[in-house]
């Protein structure tokens, strides 16, 4: 029986450290802020919506990592992100993507390329809400 060289042991270990990095990346918990906004959509028992229709263009509001307010006229709806979706505050980010020119749905369309995981509709009053608690995340 051999001994493994250095070489052997290096690539070994570089392997295990690779296996554990992402095992921890893909087991990203739900940010504290996350939380609030999940608790949100389970006192409120939020249904989710399987697409969206919209005339024109819509506005989007990020609330918290992994969720952002969009509103399209009068209608207002919450989108919750498969992940955080840092290219909500960025200038640059990758184009959508759409199937439907004036549609969303979870789990195929991209806003400022984060993929939508779940839409809810949420009245004007709610989204007040959202936005006070989101401000109140951010002077935390």
């Amino acid at each position: 029986m051999s001994n493994p060289t250095m070489q052997q042991m290096t690539r070994r270990l570089s392997a295990t450290l690779l296996a554990a990095l992402l095992t921890a990346c893909a087991a990203q918990p739900e940010s504290a802020e996350d939380d609030v906004v999940s608790d949100f959509i389970a006192v409120a028992e939020l249904q989710a919506l399987d697409a969206v229709r919209f005339r024109d263009q819509f506005n989007t509001r990020p609330l918290a990592g992994r969720y952002a307010l969009l509103r399209a006229r009068d209608n207002h709806y919450l989108v919750q992100f498969r992940r955080r979706c840092r290219e909500l505050y960025e200038n640059n980010f990758p184009p959508d993507i759409r199937h439907e020119r004036n549609t969303l749905r979870p789990g195929i369309d991209t806003i400022r390329g984060c993929r939508i995981d779940q839409i809810f509709s949420v009245e004007e009053s709610q989204a007040a809400e959202l936005k006070i608690l989101a401000d109140g995340l951010d002077n935390e």
